[in-house]
């Protein structure tokens, strides 16, 4: 459980159980955005009074050290969490002037507001804007990026940088410091995912480090994200996927997984030895700012958590995906939830496939209970690794024209069916196709794909010409064996959602593999099943994962619902629910509670979004509508608190505080 990084044995639970004493001047010591953490020496302030240990501590008058001493109830660590130690950074980066030549140069206009209340100076292209690529400057890069400029022209101005003064001035460049701060830093307080990937491509380096305490960049993007307003979680992914580490992160703040993280009465030692050179980082005020974030979204702690439990890869796979331009296959697991052994499954083949430059197409079976991430992974692949993704729902196929359409001259031959179409666009190019509930097709249309899995070549139906099919991965996706695989969960649970499977996890994947393999054979038959590059099985979901599952859903209808109303008299124009501030203070607990009885495994990802829909999104909106004769774009914001009651039961209720309740007419 995460606790302060230092304790003061003087932590007074009440306002009556501290003295104070009043200071002749107020503490020499202002509080500063920059420089190294300060860190509460228990042995030096021990016996002071509680306000003089919160006035040395973050360098705050002695006013406002009894106001936060009052607020936390006397409890002196509580009240020191609330502000930055002296000397320490608030995480708030400063502006970055734009240097006179290139605000010039490049045409800055109107405000931009960035939609997390700042606003900015808009970045105005120019067409046909040359630029000499020696001038461009680590401070106008930064400044181009704190005003909104596109990814696109900042790949543009990095790209011809590169093409000019190659690629180690370029890492040099981006890896630089602006005001004190490394420039990633400024990159992710855009919370831009592109803008980071982007950032990492050209050289930038995602686990730099800020200050004599080093508080590393992935702490940084956490404590960012506060609400859904400017939540954070797709930044972490970017960041983890091309290869941040979370050693710089204390582990207790995501291991053990499954429960909330305690920010009551936190104590040293849950945070182990912080002594440690990569967690100095962590006082009292930034572990306060990680846990509110965390507890915040259970999803981010569920990143972290499966971050310092995969194997890195090794530097020849990295070489293979670079080769290829499939890096962003490396960090694939950070896009899904669960499924860790079908991931590596196809890691593992595809890097191996892209390393023998096989002129074979690769044929993968995806098994498994609907719900349960096989079309998101198809979807992924074909994302991250830059490939064209056609998909086709097997429950209308029932003759080989609907799959391939009719040969020429047949009628109909001229248009063509989709897939067709598609491998004629991409004959001889690597590209993805996905058959989804292929247990519904009949022996014939099976039959009609034996020649493309095995030898890569089929017949263009539209012109009789002869396609190249050897560069595609098919993938298979099917329910058939869902009994297989449940059964085989149940069974095994104890293992397979371990913290940490092991060799023993590895060795029941492999084989229920082939448990399904077996089954094929009887399902689709030994032609069929003997083109099969690898039978890979999809699991149900563990009590974590449900859990992040739910937490996904419900970012969603929050980051939909802080939306800021919009009126119109067209209704697809209309947004009427808008200006909601979801708050979920205990994400795990709130999630936990929605999945205890709102998950099907029969169902996967659909149930809990169901439950999500049922037990949060409708009251929310429900109440929301009820207290109001007239929704307008100047009502203001509200909140909605989502909660645990002692039953065990989600509570929503909307909280009625005069900073942030809508106004109800």
């Amino acid at each position: 459980m995460p606790r302060s990084c230092s304790s003061s044995s003087s932590s007074a639970s009440s306002l009556d159980s501290c003295y104070y004493l009043r200071p002749v001047v107020s503490s020499p010591f202002p509080r500063r955005s920059g420089g190294s953490v300060w860190i509460l020496n228990q042995d030096s302030l021990q016996n002071m009074p509680a306000n003089i240990q919160v006035m040395e501590a973050t360098g705050c008058t002695n006013a406002e050290a009894v106001k936060l001493l009052k607020k936390t109830n006397g409890n002196i660590r509580k009240a020191i969490a609330l502000l930055p130690g002296k000397d320490e950074w608030d995480f708030t980066l400063p502006r970055v002037k734009v240097p006179e030549k290139s605000s010039r140069a490049m045409g800055y206009g109107s405000d931009y507001n960035d939609g997390y209340g700042t606003v900015w100076q808009r970045y105005e292209s120019t067409e046909g804007d040359e630029h000499d690529p020696e001038d461009l400057s680590l401070d106008k890069l930064v400044a181009d990026i704190q005003r909104g400029v596109s990814c696109t022209e900042i790949r543009s101005q990095l790209t011809r940088y590169r093409e000019r003064m190659g690629r180690e001035k370029t890492r040099q460049l981006l890896n630089g410091l602006v005001n004190g701060f490394p420039a990633f830093f400024y990159v992710v307080e855009r919370r831009d995912a592109e803008l980071v990937r982007m950032w990492a491509e050209y050289g930038g380096d995602v686990n730099t480090t800020y200050g004599k305490r080093r508080l590393p960049l992935v702490a940084y993007a956490i404590i960012l994200g506060t609400s859904y307003a400017t939540d954070t979680t797709a930044l972490l992914k970017a960041l983890l996927s091309v290869g941040a580490s979370v050693a710089g992160i204390p582990k207790a703040f995501h291991t053990p997984l499954e429960r909330d993280l305690d920010d009551d009465d936190p104590a040293t030692e849950g945070l182990g030895n912080l002594a440690g050179e990569h967690q100095k980082w962590c006082s009292p005020y930034a572990q306060k700012r990680v846990t509110d974030s965390l507890n915040f979204r259970f999803e981010q702690r569920y990143l972290l958590h499966r971050a310092a439990l995969l194997e890195r890869f090794s530097g020849a796979k990295q070489q293979v995906a670079k080769l290829h331009k499939a890096e962003a296959l490396l960090g694939i697991h950070y896009y899904l939830v669960g499924q860790t052994a079908a991931i590596t499954f196809v890691v593992d083949r595809l890097t191996s496939h892209l390393a023998l430059q096989a002129e074979r197409p690769m044929i993968l079976l995806f098994a498994g209970p609907s719900g349960h991430g096989k079309t998101e992974l198809a979807r992924n692949l074909g994302k991250l690794i830059s490939l064209d993704l056609h998909m086709t729902d097997c429950t209308s196929t029932r003759y080989v024209t609907d799959l391939w359409g009719p040969y020429f001259p047949y009628q109909g031959s001229k248009k063509g069916s989709v897939l067709n179409n598609f491998l004629a666009e991409h004959t001889a190019q690597p590209s993805i196709v996905f058959l989804d509930e292929f247990e519904k097709t009949d022996k014939e249309v099976q039959e009609s794909l034996l020649k493309p899995f095995e030898e890569g070549i089929t017949l263009n139906r539209r012109t009789l010409e002869r396609l190249d099919c050897s560069k595609t991965i098919w993938i298979l996706a099917t329910n058939a064996f869902d009994h297989i695989i449940h059964n085989f969960c149940k069974e095994h649970g104890k293992t397979l959602f371990a913290d940490e499977p092991g060799r023993e996890g590895q060795k029941l994947i492999m084989k229920l593999s082939k448990m399904i393999q077996k089954e094929s054979i009887s399902k689709f038959g030994a032609p069929l099943s003997g083109r099969i590059t690898e039978f890979v099985p999809f699991l149900t979901f563990s009590h974590s994962e449900q859990a992040a599952v739910a937490d996904r859903f419900l970012a969603s209808f929050g980051g939909e619902v802080i939306k800021p109303v919009k009126e119109s008299t067209v209704s697809n124009m209309a947004r009427l629910v808008g200006n909601i501030d979801i708050q979920v203070r205990r994400s795990y607990s709130v999630c936990r509670a929605l999945v205890t009885d709102g998950y099907t495994p029969e169902l996967g990802a659909r149930s809990i979004a169901n439950t999500v829909n049922r037990d949060i999104s409708v009251p929310v909106v429900k109440e929301y509508l009820d207290r109001r004769e007239e929704i307008r774009e100047d009502q203001g914001k509200c909140a909605f608190v989502v909660g645990v009651d002692e039953d065990g039961m989600i509570d929503v209720s909307e909280a009625f505080d005069m900073g942030t309740m809508c106004s109800i007419n």
